[in-house]
């Protein structure tokens, strides 16, 4: 099922020559930043999550599935998504320098929880 839903994934991310082309320009910046949340967030919620609702959709459970954590990091993507359409509603679509210096900080939380994590779970095996 997982095969199925993945190919699609391609058709919603720009390739990489068209987001040189348009920094190279000095327009649409916007379109690489929207890019860069856009893709992965439909790769992961829908990549991942319509084989999983057509698996379980005619009412079979399915509880193999260890978590090891991608809830909370789903959650993470998630607030982080929320937090970019915030600011960019609020500055009215102009992303600033210090929106970068926020992304940057979460960014860096986010890599100081996950190392945490990890460490963590190696303690308690």
């Amino acid at each position: 099922m997982m095969v199925l839903a993945h190919p699609l994934s391609p058709a919603f991310s720009l390739h990489p020559t068209s987001l040189v082309r348009s920094l190279s320009t000095g327009k649409f910046g916007n379109m690489a930043v929207s890019n860069a949340f856009g893709s992965n967030t439909f790769n992961i919620m829908v990549g991942l999550g319509l084989p999983w609702l057509l698996y379980t959709a005619n009412g079979v459970t399915y509880s193999d599935l260890r978590d090891d954590g991608v809830t909370e990091t789903v959650i993470i993507l998630g607030s982080v998504l929320l937090a970019f359409v915030i600011f960019i509603l609020l500055s009215g679509f102009i992303l600033y320098r210090w929106h970068a210096w926020v992304f940057f900080a979460m960014y860096a939380g986010y890599v100081v929880y996950a190392v945490a994590q990890v460490y963590l779970r190696g303690m308690r095996n």
